[in-house]
């Protein structure tokens, strides 16, 4: 690791500054980002597409499921930018490192921290306990940057995935007619497919902004433990230095100094370091006198013995610890034991009853379930204004319709059935119609059942009845008989 060739400015950021950092990195590397983001990603993301192309929010799952893979190849690109190293997209995926990929698409895969963690795995390559302990000496106070880093991201990838579709939905001409959902708002094929494909370019899009973000904040914290701008400023002093030595100016002063030195007496120079060191010592005490050296503080806290730190900056309230000392000082354990056991069983039995209180009420509807089953309700008679009772039907359905229809009773044969068929599905499928219920209502309860023929049935009959009923749309006949035979297949009782 080449410090001299550091691409940024190596100095202690705080961490939100760190991740502004991250986020400057990647649009000033998106071309070779972006570029390995879609090697990597691309074919895959089509395969799976191709394979679930029914089902494609299946292959968006996967896409995202596989998030840690792909966010290995952009890190480690972006790991020899940093020091000024021009690699190809190709060398680096022939020298990216794979190890320690399994974990990270399993119990690994929910970690909130994972962009900050990456740099671990990816970079210095380790496993096991020296990967913890690691992680343990980084995280320190960052972790909710981290935190914060992942929640962003995941929402931004939320708002530019919608945000593709509700433009799509604004943009698109009705006439080219791209039903996303289906008339009971259930996603269609298409559907589907525009929300796969607009998942996936959203993860494309903030993935290298959160690789990033998450790679900075670990150099952030790399600077901070192993004083990278203390180490790059030595260099620098050393590099100049070197350079004052070179030079003929450089080579005639000490070449003078040296002279200087050889002529003075001993006991001239002697006294010249005695007055020196003299001076020096007053000085720095002077120094450690000031304000900026002087001050003292104690800090009292609590914590177990032998206990070792890595991070220690929280401390117990004040009050809390003179509060106990007072308590140790002034009471007398072996006179006011007695009471204090009595106040102490009085507030356990009162914050006892206190948490049963809290629980019974906080879960009052799962305990409600556990008692017997609430007797089912009794099924309406009247739905719209139509007798749906059994007893109300004549004993062929569709026959009497199409009589009612040859002799003009448009209304009242559509009426006839669709009641009939209100009728069947609550005998039938025992479906919990309610007076309440509006005929969408209705027909949505029908589709919930999962028998598809039926909902497509019974809805192709509200929407027909509908249109009479409400907007005196009279169908046609042929409309009308194939209702009567979708019934005789669907709801009468000899398709039983």
């Amino acid at each position: 690791m080449n410090l001299d060739k550091l691409q940024i400015n190596a100095t202690i950021r705080s961490g939100w500054q760190a991740l502004d950092l991250g986020f400057l990195m990647a649009r000033a590397w998106w071309r070779p980002l972006y570029l390995a983001s879609l090697l990597s990603l691309l074919p895959l993301a089509l395969a799976l597409l191709v394979v679930f192309s029914g089902s494609p929010l299946w292959a968006l799952a996967i896409v995202w499921w596989l998030k840690p893979f792909w966010e290995r190849l952009p890190l480690f690109i972006a790991s020899r930018r940093l020091f000024d190293e021009e690699s190809g997209v190709w060398s680096s995926m022939k020298s990216l490192p794979l190890k320690d990929i399994l974990p990270w698409l399993l119990w690994r895969r929910f970690s909130v921290q994972r962009a900050f963690d990456n740099p671990v795995t990816v970079l210095e390559e380790l496993k096991g306990g020296l990967r913890r302990q690691r992680l343990r000496i980084l995280h320190g106070k960052y972790s909710d940057v981290a935190l914060a880093n992942q929640f962003v991201c995941f929402c931004f990838e939320l708002l530019v995935c919608f945000g593709i579709i509700v433009m799509l939905d604004f943009f698109t001409p009705d006439t080219l007619d791209l039903r996303i959902y289906d008339r009971f708002n259930d996603l269609t094929l298409l559907g589907e497919w525009i929300y796969a494909l607009a998942g996936i370019a959203a993860i494309t899009l903030v993935m290298p902004f959160h690789s990033m973000a998450g790679f900075a904040l670990y150099l952030n914290r790399r600077i901070e433990l192993e004083a990278w701008d203390i180490e790059i400023s030595f260099r620098s002093l050393a590099e100049r230095k070197r350079q004052q030595d070179t030079s003929p100016a450089g080579l005639v002063a000490a070449l003078l100094l040296g002279i200087s030195i050889a002529l003075a007496t001993p006991g001239a120079a002697d006294a010249a370091a005695d007055h020196d060191r003299e001076s020096a010592t007053v000085l720095i005490g002077e120094v450690l006198d000031g304000e900026d050296f002087g001050q003292q503080r104690t800090v009292r806290k609590w914590r177990f013995k032998d206990w070792s730190e890595e991070v220690d900056e929280d401390t117990f309230p004040e009050w809390l610890i003179e509060f106990l000392e007072w308590w140790e000082a002034n009471v007398d354990w072996s006179t006011d034991f007695t009471g204090f056991a009595t106040w102490l069983k009085i507030m356990l039995v009162a914050l006892f009853v206190g948490l049963l209180v809290y629980l019974l009420y906080r879960f009052r509807g799962p305990l409600s379930r556990l008692g017997p089953a609430p007797a089912r309700q009794a099924a309406p008679e009247v739905l719209f204004g139509l007798d749906v009772t059994p007893q109300s039907l004549p004993p062929d359905v569709p026959a009497e319709v199409m009589r009612l229809w040859a002799e003009g009773g448009y209304r009242e044969a559509l009426s006839l059935l669709y009641r009939a068929s209100l009728s069947r599905l609550i005998d039938k499928y025992e479906l919990a119609f309610r007076a309440s219920h509006t005929e969408a209502e209705c027909a949505a309860l029908v589709r919930a059942r999962g028998i598809d023929s039926l909902s497509d049935y019974f809805w192709q009959l509200t929407s027909v009845w509908r249109r009479l009923a409400y907007g005196h749309q009279l169908p046609a006949a042929e409309m009308v008989r194939s209702l009567c035979d979708g019934w005789k297949t669907e709801l009468s009782r000899e398709a039983e």
